[in-house]
């Protein structure tokens, strides 16, 4: 096949002929040398400028301050003698395209024949040279286009150290350098990457045993050439950076283009007044996110992240990190707040210890790359499981996922109308040895595993009614199922195997064979499934990869964006054509962590058009105008209507109360603001089920509790506890037994030892240890100054007194059961010891997201019900409520949403672990209910948090919450004396909600 550009497309010629306008109104004179450019004016024409900005439509953006000069800190002011232009163009639209036909224009019009391009990364400079080396493109760019000139491509690599004999300048910088304006049909383009000017002296030494016409030094030569310098991805190399220091400095261009889809930022401002804005110097072409997918220029997407079966959510998981064969594993814990935690086990360790899900499961074997457990499951280094449903591969149930939305797509592309599209998968995944094995034969656990799920899912495939094409597809991919993935990692590079080098050479290099049906004899080529660990960022991709499954994490800083990036561009079909009359989407396939991707990504993309925050209750002049030119009424009418039925007042405020069924009965207000069409990100679980509205009307007027209660405090003692806990602690560790051997009586007597395991006789009583292991004494103290938050020094020293006080110890009692008693028994001497000495003190911090509130402070659409209760109810709760639906976790709960009051202005469940206040008990608490109430005269209001137990008297509460719930109380005393009280009251069987809020109206 044959990749077929299209011409003229209008996002792509405009940034070209604009770059190239700019540049011949600023032509001072030509070129003054046959190897240099033409010279540019001091100043680029400020009036051609103007006239490229209103072309494209960006004149506003520059009156709203998008481009600004801002004063840079002294070490990175831009340099003299260059000039900028900025071209912003999202991923997938084109960007390479772009800047190498705008190279062409610039020497068609201008007579420039000398261009370096810069690039971050070896994939991006792979990637570009592959591109403009394409047989393809130079025919396109001739003939399609009409430029008769060709591009000399001076690839610069490094060069081998030599310890003797000539050292030799790069030859592509001579070839580069001696390149002639004269040869009119010859562009001499420089390309390289950033790593070969600022790392070593590849371009700055003096010693070659030859020059460049005058210059002893690369860089100078290529200099005087009065070069235009390319950036590609200017985020990687912002100015101030060593990157872009060393291109200008070095290779001082008379002109800059910076072409991305990612812009640096600074801080500007002091104070209040400091914000980030994007470091942009003359912007002429503002091709956004937003613009990209509302226009169809880029495929949509399509979020997903796995849910368990029987629509129960995937909030914990469990990682195998690493094992040492024979005697433990290193796990990493994920929680439901997406936090982790590392846990060493050893053989015979409980993962109860990890998680109380796992209770009664051991660690039973470890062997070279596998952990085996006591319920008789295996699992790969590598791997993640459910602590609730721990038979569950947490990659075997991505997989399958990413497979069923795969072959839903590749059914759907294969059986168009007009020719077929090749549908590929790309998955990244943590560990290179799951899918090459330890010894790289292509045999690691994950890949095997990945083409078991593949052959199942291929036979459910051929079961349906397809097209006999598409019959035959199917059945040649399980004819040659080891053939249908491939893998890119960074280290196959110094492989020998051949298979492994075929596979990096054509996902790196043969994009027209990954495209392709038939390889070139003819047969099928059913390679469609790409794997790599996150090695393919940017400067790779392929337009027809229609699902990505993140089988691990990217990092927290990488641009949403950039992460979709790999694919994004339209597809072409199986001729090579570009498809743009169909709006395709991209399956993209998260674990439950990254379950908010899809509103990141449109906050983030919705973040670039810098658009004024609005309040989620508030509509605009504007928005009313175009909701009435949507309903073809006049404007002064439709505002008459809206106040008529109490929707706004006469400042165009919505009443909140109204605002719920304001947006039913008028839907268009859901549009009209600027962004991304939320029809082109989706997020597929938000359709699910499991989640419940939040009623934002209801929302605002706690919106204030909210917020209080979501700060953050810590818990800190009185000074005197110090001393209290320093003398105490070596009695506790007396009196509790901390140290002594496991005691355990048996009516028989012990035979033998088989592993862990003590088989005994009848009639004995035996003292021993089980599962026990043993720790260095330092380690010891380290462990349990870790879970007890006493310091190392004071442990040690109540140890010593207890053993100078009679408490007999030996080596061996400094062991895994000493640590828990020990641990054990400072919890409880804090839960009877300090609850009265507790304190609370506001720390400065402040929450972004939480689980209503999304991080710019707008209230969500929903919130998974799990988070507010495991049963659900039928019927519609009262029009107080915060949610929609009556979920709940016990009759008492249910209760009280049922409970309407009229002095409730709104009340809600609270959301599990969103409100976390820090015990005594080594864990945090969240209460269960919020209410706002105003007393029967109006002029107070009260806040009211509720802790819901549905027990039928106090004393059946266990010591343990009893502890938590007067650490509440300490919690809501310090936020009283912070200014904002909060009446905190527990509540049982025994008592109504009704009662409670009576008795704080009256009292």
């Amino acid at each position: 096949m044959e990749l077929k550009l299209e011409n003229n497309l209008p996002h792509q010629t405009a940034p070209v002929e604009g770059v190239a306008a700019i540049v011949e109104a600023s032509i001072q004179e030509p070129a003054k040398a046959s190897h240099q450019n033409p010279l540019l004016k001091n100043q680029l024409s400020g009036e051609a400028l103007h006239a490229v900005r209103q072309k494209v439509n960006i004149l506003d953006k520059v009156t709203k301050h998008r481009i600004t000069h801002y004063m840079l800190p002294d070490k990175i002011k831009a340099l003299p003698h260059h000039r900028i232009l900025d071209i912003k163009m999202e991923t997938g639209t084109g960007k390479t395209y772009v800047y190498t036909r705008t190279i062409f224009e610039l020497h068609k019009r201008c007579g420039f024949n000398k261009f370096i391009i810069a690039v971050p990364t070896l994939p991006i400079k792979a990637g570009t040279a592959s591109f403009i080396s394409e047989p393809e493109v130079k025919r396109h760019f001739n003939s399609v286009c009409g430029y008769d000139t060709e591009i000399e491509l001076c690839l610069l690599e490094p060069q081998k150290q030599k310890k003797k004999g000539r050292q030799n300048m790069p030859s592509s910088v001579g070839h580069f350098f001696y390149g002639t304006h004269h040869a009119k049909h010859k562009i001499y383009v420089l390309l390289l990457n950033t790593q070969l000017v600022t790392n070593g002296k590849l371009l700055t030494r003096e010693d070659y045993d030859q020059m460049l016409g005058e210059f002893h030094r690369p860089v100078d030569a290529i200099a005087d050439t009065k070069p235009v310098l390319i950036i590609d991805e200017p985020h990687r190399m912002e100015r101030g950076s060593k990157s872009y220091a060393a291109l200008v400095e070095n290779f001082r261009p008379q002109l800059v283009l910076r072409y991305g889809a990612t812009f640096p930022e600074l801080t500007v401002g002091k104070g209040k007044n400091k914000h980030l804005v994007k470091d942009y110097q003359e912007l002429i072409y503002d091709l956004n996110a937003a613009d990209s997918f509302n226009q169809g220029l880029i495929k949509g997407v399509a979020k997903e992240h796995l849910e368990l079966p029987g629509g129960k959510k995937a909030e914990k998981k469990v990682k195998v990190l690493s094992v040492t064969k024979g005697d433990s594993a290193n796990l990493k814990y994920t929680s439901h707040d997406n936090t982790g935690k590392t846990f060493t086990l050893h053989v015979g360790d409980s993962l109860g210890f990890i998680d109380s899900d796992l209770d009664g499961v051991m660690l039973e074997a470890v062997s070279k790359n596998t952990i085996t457990l006591s319920n008789g499951q295996e699992k790969q280094t590598g791997e993640d499981f459910f602590p609730d449903q721990y038979g569950v591969s947490y990659q075997e149930g991505m997989i399958e996922l990413a497979l069923m939305r795969h072959f839903e797509t590749e059914r759907e592309n294969f059986c168009r109308e007009g020719l077929p599209i090749k549908t590929l998968a790309l998955f990244f995944i943590d560990s290179i040895d799951s899918f090459r094995g330890p010894e790289s034969k292509n045999d690691g656990w994950l890949r095997k595993k990945f083409i078991e799920i593949l052959t199942a899912r291929v036979n459910k495939e051929l079961a349906r009614d397809n097209t006999p094409e598409y019959r035959d597809y199917l059945k040649a991919t399980l004819d040659n199922i080891e053939n249908s993935c491939a893998g890119y990692f960074s280290q196959d590079n110094n492989d020998s195997d051949e298979n492994i080098a075929n596979e990096v050479k054509v996902i790196l290099h043969g994009k027209k064979d990954l495209l392709s049906f038939t390889d070139d004899k003819g047969k099928p080529n059913v390679l469609r499934f790409l794997f790599s660990k996150w090695t393919l960022k940017e400067g790779w991709d392929n337009p027809n990869v229609f699902t990505i499954c993140k089988l691990r994490s990217s990092g927290s800083e990488i641009s949403k964006l950039q992460e979709v990036g790999r694919g994004l561009r339209l597809p072409v079909d199986s001729a090579g054509n570009r498809i743009s009359d169909s709006s395709f989407m991209l399956n993209y396939i998260v674990d439950f962590t990254e379950k908010d991707f899809a509103n990141k990504l449109v906050a983030e993309i919705n973040g670039e058009l810098e658009l004024e925050q609005k309040s989620p209750l508030s509509i605009t002049a504007e928005d009313i105008i175009k909701v009435a030119e949507k309903r073809n009424i006049n404007v002064n009418k439709f505002f008459i209507e809206l106040m008529t039925k109490g929707y706004v007042d006469f400042d165009k405020k919505v009443v909140s109360e109204k605002f719920d069924d304001m947006l039913v009965n008028y839907p268009e207000f859901k549009d009209v603001t600027d962004g991304v069409n939320t029809n082109r990100i989706i997020n597929r679980n938000s359709n699910r089920s499991d989640k419940i509205h939040i009623r934002k009307a209801k929302f605002e007027e706690l919106r204030e509790l909210w917020a209080q209660l979501n700060k953050k405090y810590v818990l800190y003692f009185d000074k005197e506890i110090d001393q209290k806990i320093e003398a105490e602690l070596p009695f506790l560790i007396k009196d509790k037994h901390v140290f002594s051997l496991q005691s355990i009586e048996s009516s028989r007597k012990v035979l033998e030892f088989e592993g862990n395991v003590a088989v005994a006789n009848e009639g004995s009583h035996a003292e021993l240890t089980l599962h026990n292991r043993h720790y260095g004494y330092y380690t010891f103290l380290k462990h349990a100054s870790r879970y007890t938050n006493i310091p190392v020094h004071t442990m040690h020293k109540a140890i010593c007194e207890a053993a100078n006080s009679g408490c007999q110890l030996t080596n061996e009692m400094f062991n895994e059961s000493s640590l828990t008693r020990l641990i054990g028994a400072v919890d409880d001497w804090k839960c009877n010891q300090l609850v009265g000495f507790v304190r609370y003190k506001q720390a400065n911090y402040k929450v972004k997201e939480t689980k209503l509130t999304n991080a710019d402070g707008t209230v969500k659409d929903e919130v998974v019900q799990a988070y507010i209760g495991n049963k659900c109810a039928p019927g519609n709760p009262p029009l107080k409520y915060l949610y929609n639906a009556y979920a709940h976790d016990s009759e008492l709960e249910l209760q009280n949403i049922k409970t309407e009051i009229d002095e409730v202005i709104v009340y809600g469940k609270i959301p599990s672990h969103s409100i976390c206040i820090p015990t005594v008990a080594s864990s945090n608490y969240s209460p269960d209910f919020i209410y706002v109430v105003k007393k029967t005269d109006g002029t107070k209001e009260l806040n009211i948090v509720i802790e819901t137990k549905a027990y039928d008297k106090e004393s059946n509460i266990s010591p343990d919450e009893n502890t938590k719930i007067s650490c509440a109380d300490e919690f809501f005393k310090a936020m009283a004396a912070n200014g904002y009280n909060v009446h905190f009251r527990k509540q049982i069987n025994s008592t109504g909600v009704k009662n409670i809020i009576d008795d704080l109206v009256t009292g």
